[in-house]
């Protein structure tokens, strides 16, 4: 059973789990998009019929395209998107499972085995702590986006508009 105290924290850390799990999947799709810009601005750029449009511009046009493909590439590269998108869903799907088990606990809070189950829920939040510091943005505009969106889906804040 749980005491007022830990039945609080229950429930700020299912808030807080939820908004982590939106947060990363938004980043996710912001990589996503990003990358498939880069791709298609990069397959366009190097296509046949861009380089017979830019055939006819002055001397210079097809070294600014070129260059820019290859700009574009080695930020993909560099970035390293593909992890970056990864390392993002995997952080979404966790988060989401976190959320999930608040959830589940959140119903049984005076419950004989609720103090266990909080406690193995706070130790499964270590390692997605661990990698969203090293390896995720701190874009705090974008983490209070979908923290307002979760205060709304609970109703702790009135809709503006």
């Amino acid at each position: 059973m749980l005491n007022d105290s830990q039945i609080g924290r229950v429930w700020e850390n299912l808030i807080s789990a939820e908004t982590r799990a939106l947060y990363f999947a938004d980043l996710a799709s912001r990589y996503t998009v990003r990358k498939q810009w880069i791709a298609g601005l990069s397959f366009v750029l190097s296509s046949g019929a861009a380089a017979a449009v830019f055939a006819r511009m002055p001397s210079w046009a097809p070294i600014i395209m070129a260059s820019l493909v290859a700009v574009m590439n080695a930020y993909t590269i560099a970035a390293n998107l593909d992890r970056r998108i990864a390392t993002m869903a995997k952080l979404h799907t966790t988060w989401n499972q976190i959320a999930a088990e608040y959830y589940r606990l959140w119903d049984q809070v005076y419950d004989d085995t609720a103090e266990e189950q909080l406690n193995a829920i706070l130790a499964s939040e270590r390692a997605p702590s661990e990698l969203a510091t090293t390896e995720a943005p701190n874009n705090q505009r974008l983490l209070g986006k979908w923290q307002d969106h979760v205060f709304l889906m609970h109703r702790l804040t009135e809709q503006k508009g």
